[in-house]
Parts: structure tokens; C-alpha cells; sequence
């Protein structure tokens, strides 16, 4: 963990873009640090990363070793909502393939959108490289196409298993991705690039309810296997059928590989994620009254952007507030906002008369048209509402997106911003600064929430 130590400062710098975003604070303002992981530099390029994890993976024979000759390879990758720097580390993992006697021909790409939109060619090319996909056939998930899918039964906790088609007919399954701290798995990689990444809109909703309660619906830096969402994801992707071979990276948070985590999807990611709580969690010296998380390195719209909210939650005393500055280079992405939703206000208002017990059956009630996944959603971010306040600026979004959502309160004036939240919390807050806050997550995530008075 790194940060400035106690300080009284009155203003602080984010990173913003290829700029910075300087805010003023109220003078009196504490501030306990700027936390941030450590700064990790990586020991050579990503290509030469990948060949040395490539050439020794956990769990697994390596790739180049194997008889693949007649045999097709399904290459799966994340999409360009995620930093996950692909085109670096592509042609190593396609050269331990052709090695193995795959054909070019016979080695497919398919980009795990999960429920998101689909990729243009110009984004798949910036994801995997021009040079890299030129010649092999690529595709986009659809987590709404029947036709695309095929059952596959269901799981031991009742989520109806629908994959991608094109994954039970190629011979091997190559995931291309990264672990990072995640809000529902505690770390991201492994089995969630195929679910899920490429899973059924009602498994993907199915999926996303496990283990969601008052008291845990932040998972975030939990070990793997307390996670019921990702016990339950692996058992649903294993159902494919087809063996899996993983390529995770870790990241630094200057989205620059550090590490390759290579092999089994079980064992590898495991080992990354020990890496990423190591490089990733940091802790703050007590709770604060304010939280200012920025959303880099997902900046790319609000449903990236907000993670940072969730990783740095725990940071924040109940009752206090929590900025969020998300640049959100492509506004909303795909987001949706309700047609009728209740002012911030009068939503919180109404979230302490039902108390977090009866926040799930309030949702079911609303939002009971809505797809599992989206009630999930708006669970998630009523519990984080009951908590605390959330602050949101950004200069993308269309000035009414907070009013939209009823969630959050959103401000494009930085100094309206801190005067109404000084106005909330004091003259005298301790405020806690992540500068990154896309990927640093703060302990104390493996705790039951405490509802605010």
C-alpha cells in the first residue's frame, strides 16, 4: 500500500484523461491520505511476459506442447469496455497454437460482451491488433439470441445454464483477459470470460443474484471460493464441455502487465488473484467522512466507471459521503435508466423507512418486468444509497442522468459539488483520496455491511 500520510491540504489532483482534475477543499478538510496500490513496474515487455508464463503454466500442459493438428481453437477475449491490453500479448499465445500445429484457418475469436453492446471491426481491431486479426474470423457474443445458444441444464444453485453455441463445438477454449478486483467475485479472470461473458441474458441474471443480501452484496477482495457468484459461474462454464485454458494478466495501475497467470481456469486464477489482493488492497487509517474515488483506469462509461465507487465503499463511514469522479468517455454506454424513477432525495428517504432487509423485495416489487440482471443492479446500488451518499461528476454524461437513475446525485460544477457535501459532512471531514480508484479496493470488504442510523 502507498499513500501521502496525513496531511492538511486544500487541494488534490486525479488523473483525467491525459490531464489532471484539481479539486479545492474546504480548508479544514483532513486529509488522511492519497491511497493507491504500489507502483509496479513490469520486468520486460507484456509479448515476453506472456511467452515465459506461456512456456510454464499452473495446472496445465503447455499450449505449444500439445497435438492440435485438425483440432480448432476458440479464442476468447474481453471487450473494449475493459482495459485488458489484448493486442500486446495476442501473438504469443496464436504462436504457441501454430506451434502446436493448429491453423490459422481453425483459430476463431469471440469477444466476451456478456450483455453489452457489440464491437465494431475498428474496436475489435484496436482490441486484438489490426496485424493479429487479420485472417482468423471473429465474433461477437449475443446474450439475447436463442439461435446463438445452446442449454446446458442447471446448476446446483438453481442458474439455468445457456452458453454460447461456439463454445461446445471448438476443440479448445483459449481465455484472454485480466484479473482485477471485482465487486460480486472478489477478483475477476478464469471461468468469467465464458460466464458471464458468454452466457444467456437469464443465466447472466441468475448468476448475478448469488449470495445477494442486506448484509453482503460487495464482494469485492474476497477470496475466490467465498464468492457464490463464482462458484457458481465455474460450475455453470465447465458445463461447455471442452477443456479451457486461461491467459489473465495482472495489471498495474497503469494498465501495464505485470504478471501472467497462465493454465488451469481454476488453479491459475486462484494464484492471480493472491497476486492482485497482494498489489491491489490497500487500508485507510479510519473510516472517513468523505471518499473521493476516481474511476481510472475504467473510465469508459458509467457502468466501468462507477466499480470505483464499490472497490472504495468500505473506506467511507455509514452516512458519509462518497465522490465519484468518472470520466466516462462514452457517456451512459449501455446503462439503462428506468422511464419513472423517485428524486435522490426522497429515494433515500425511502430507502431507511423500508431498512435494507426489504431493499430486494422493494426491487422485485419496481422493477418486477425488468431482467434479473438489472434488478441485481439496482439492489446493488439502493444498499450502497442506504449506506451512504454517492456524489457523481462527470462532463460526458447528459446533465440528467443522476435524476434518471435517482441513485446518485450528479454534479458538472466541481465547486458546487464539495459545497454541498461540506454542507453534509462539516467543516472538520476526514476525507480518504483514491486517485485510481478502478483498481484499488479497500479491506474490509469481506465485512457485513453497517446499515447507517
Amino acid at each position: 500500500m502507498h499513500y501521502s500520510g496525513l496531511k492538511m491540504a486544500n487541494r488534490i489532483e486525479l488523473p483525467w484523461g491525459a490531464g489532471r482534475l484539481s479539486l479545492d477543499l474546504p480548508p479544514r478538510w483532513r486529509v488522511l491520505g492519497e491511497f493507491t496500490p504500489p507502483d509496479l513496474a513490469p520486468a520486460t515487455d507484456a509479448e515476453t511476459l506472456c511467452r515465459a508464463s506461456l512456456a510454464r503454466p499452473i495446472a496445465a500442459a503447455p499450449l505449444a506442447d500439445r497435438d492440435l493438428a485438425g483440432k480448432r481453437v476458440l479464442i476468447v477475449a474481453d471487450d473494449v469496455s475493459r482495459p485488458t491490453p489484448v493486442a500486446q500479448f495476442f501473438r504469443p499465445v496464436r504462436d504457441a497454437l501454430l506451434a502446436a500445429g493448429a491453423r490459422r484457418d481453425d483459430i476463431e475469436i469471440l469477444f466476451a460482451l456478456g450483455v453489452h453492446r457489440p464491437m465494431t471491426e475498428a474496436e475489435a481491431q484496436h482490441k486484438i491488433g489490426p496485424e493479429n486479426l487479420s485472417g482468423h474470423r471473429w465474433h461477437n457474443h449475443n446474450a439475447f439470441d436463442r439461435q446463438a445458444l445452446v442449454e446446458r441444464g442447471v446448476t446446483s444453485r438453481g442458474t439455468p445454464v445457456w452458453l454460447n453455441r461456439l463454445l461446445t463445438e471448438f476443440d479448445l477454449i483459449v481465455a484472454l483477459g485480466a484479473i482485477e478486483p471485482h465487486l460480486l467475485l472478489g477478483f475477476s479472470g478464469g471461468y468469467k470470460m465464458l460466464v458471464p461473458g458468454c452466457a444467456g441474458a437469464v443465466t447472466i441474471g441468475h448468476n448475478h443474484t448469488q449470495g445477494a443480501s442486506h448484509r453482503a452484496y460487495n464482494y469485492v477482495g474476497i477470496r475466490p471460493d467465498d464468492s457464490p457468484m463464482r462458484l457458481d459461474l465455474e460450475e455453470a462454464a465447465a458445463r461447455c464441455g471442452r477443456e479451457v485454458f486461461i491467459i489473465n494478466a495482472a495489471l498495474n495501475h497503469d494498465v501495464q502487465p505485470v504478471r501472467f497467470f497462465c493454465g488451469d481456469p481454476l488453479a491459475a486464477q486462484r494464484a492471480g488473484a493472491d497476486f492482485v489482493r497482494e498489489h491491489t488492497e490497500v487500508e485507510t487509517p479510519e473510516p472517513a467522512d468523505v471518499v473521493i474515488t476516481n474511476s481510472a483506469p475504467f473510465d469508459a462509461d458509467l457502468r466501468q466507471g462507477m466499480k470505483c465507487v464499490g472497490n472504495t465503499f468500505f473506506a467511507a463511514r455509514p452516512g458519509g459521503v462518497i465522490i465519484a469522479a468518472a470520466r466516462c468517455d462514452e457517456g451512459r454506454g449501455d446503462m439503462p435508466t428506468p422511464p419513472v424513477t423517485l428524486p435522490y432525495g426522497a429515494m433515500r428517504g425511502l430507502m431507511h423507512l423500508i431498512g435494507p432487509q426489504r431493499i430486494m423485495g422493494f426491487v422485485n416489487v419496481v422493477k418486477r418486468f425488468d431482467p434479473i440482471e438489472q434488478k441485481f443492479l439496482t439492489h446493488f446500488g439502493l444498499q450502497m444509497l442506504h449506506r451512504n451518499h454517492i456524489y457523481l461528476y462527470s462532463e460526458a454524461l447528459e446533465p440528467d442522468t443522476g435524476r434518471k437513475l435517482g441513485l446518485i446525485r450528479q454534479f458538472q460544477d466541481l465547486r458546487r459539488l464539495l459545497a454541498d457535501a461540506s454542507a453534509r459532512v462539516g467543516e472538520s471531514a476526514a476525507v480518504a483520496v483514491f486517485p485510481k480508484g478502478g483498481v484499488t479496493y479497500t479491506r474490509g470488504a469481506q465485512a457485513s455491511l453497517v446499515p447507517a442510523s
